[in-house]
């Protein structure tokens, strides 16, 4: 009697069952790896400018605690009792404040910081400034 191979006597996959699946998967890679890492730099940006929204909001808690008249005599250090401890970006960027010159936006335009404001700043590339109740975005 001749034997004749049956499908269960078979094992493992063709090569080109392989290499479909490969194929496959190298295709959802294509399109999902740059979706992943536009979502990173983006969610990064928007904790970087998080935390100048919270450095903003404890400098107007120290003018206020301080009877200050304006930002001039404040240090970022000053803040830490409300803040805790100064945030850091989380691209490694270091924030400064500024009570005179100007700050760059998303755009990449140039905003002068208004008399008896602050601008906040971050070092790192891309991330821009922020002056709080002049850019609302």
């Amino acid at each position: 009697m001749l034997k004749v191979n049956s499908r269960k006597n078979r094992r493992g996959f063709t090569l080109v069952e392989l290499l479909v699946v490969v194929l496959i998967l190298a295709t959802l890679m294509a399109v999902a790896l740059p979706l992943y890492l536009s979502s990173v730099a983006d969610s990064s940006k928007k904790t970087c400018r998080a935390n100048m929204q919270s450095i903003a909001n404890a400098a107007q808690a120290w003018k206020v605690k301080n009877r200050a008249a304006d930002f001039t005599t404040m240090t970022i250090s000053a803040l830490t009792p409300d803040l805790g401890a100064v945030p850091t970006c989380p691209d490694g960027g270091a924030y400064s404040i500024a009570t005179t010159g100007s700050v760059n936006d998303e755009g990449g335009a140039s905003t002068a910081i208004p008399t008896g404001s602050l601008g906040i700043s971050c070092n790192k590339a891309g991330h821009n400034g922020f002056i709080p109740g002049v850019m609302t975005k």
